[in-house]
């Protein structure tokens, strides 16, 4: 995957070439610049500075399409290809439909029961929180779009060049480079309002963060590691998700607002 930098971002992920080739431990830290990453990618806006396009406006955009509506921002190029920008991240849409009997559709439209979704995302955004560059890639199928709930499943690929400006220690700013790969399972969306209701996500993030200038590393001294981490998301039905590093570290998600909350144990 390309990646693609922006240098004025204020959060950064680390790439596969970065500075540093040897991994550590991840710190508390550590973890919760992850955590905040993975918030921003998955809800957009809100006050927890998340990325246009994230994994909410995607499944809910993309169930317009499998239904034949166009989502707000985005043009029709054929049948099958829409093409979109939110917040300046960019949306390639590819999209081939089914009816309730399995028979391919000329185009989707209000009859469509399934879905098969191929996403490219690239640009860059910047929320109070943070600035990042974007590139990212996804498959995705939606099933049961005649029923009151649909599911989607799918996986991605997507690589963030950011600068952070931590929610957990107000006034230190990370540089953080993030790429990962991400598996959707079973996650149910109310097909009337587009609300999650269900399922989960699994993440294998390598990462590489720098911290200059602010004391804030291991005895008062700046940081520059790279380090690897495994996240499970829960969605939960009350609009919430709950995020677990490593199976030590959980965090609680506002789906609506993009807040992120340390759950302390």
């Amino acid at each position: 995957m390309k990646r693609i930098t922006l240098i004025t971002l204020g959060f950064s992920i680390a790439a596969c070439t970065s500075s540093s080739s040897q991994t550590s431990p991840a710190t508390t830290a550590d973890y919760e610049d992850a955590a905040q990453t993975i918030a921003s990618s998955t809800v957009m806006g809100g006050s927890g500075g998340a990325i246009g396009g994230g994994d909410i406006i995607v499944f809910a955009d993309a169930l317009s399409l499998a239904r034949g509506h166009l989502p707000l921002g985005f043009l029709r190029i054929d049948d099958h290809h829409f093409h979109g920008n939110l917040m300046g991240v960019d949306h390639a849409i590819t999209i081939t439909c089914k009816d309730a009997a399995g028979a391919a559709q000329q185009a989707c439209n209000s009859t469509t029961d399934s879905a098969t979704i191929t996403l490219k995302q690239t640009g860059s955004v910047e929320t109070p929180s943070f600035m990042a560059s974007v590139d990212r890639e996804g498959n995705f199928t939606i099933t049961g779009l005649q029923s009151a709930t649909a599911t989607f499943d799918g996986d991605s690929s997507f690589s963030l060049d950011t600068t952070l400006h931590s929610v957990f220690h107000p006034g230190v700013t990370s540089t953080f480079m993030f790429d990962a790969t991400a598996s959707y399972k079973a996650i149910t969306i109310a097909t009337a309002d587009h609300q999650i209701t269900g399922g989960s996500a699994s993440f294998e993030v390598k990462a590489h963060r720098t911290v200059t200038g602010t004391g804030s590393g291991s005895q008062n001294h700046d940081v520059d590691k790279s380090f690897d981490v495994h996240a499970d998301i829960t969605f939960n039905a009350d609009h919430t998700a709950t995020l677990v590093l490593d199976g030590t570290h959980t965090f609680t998600i506002d789906l609506t607002t993009g807040k992120i909350v340390k759950v302390m144990t």
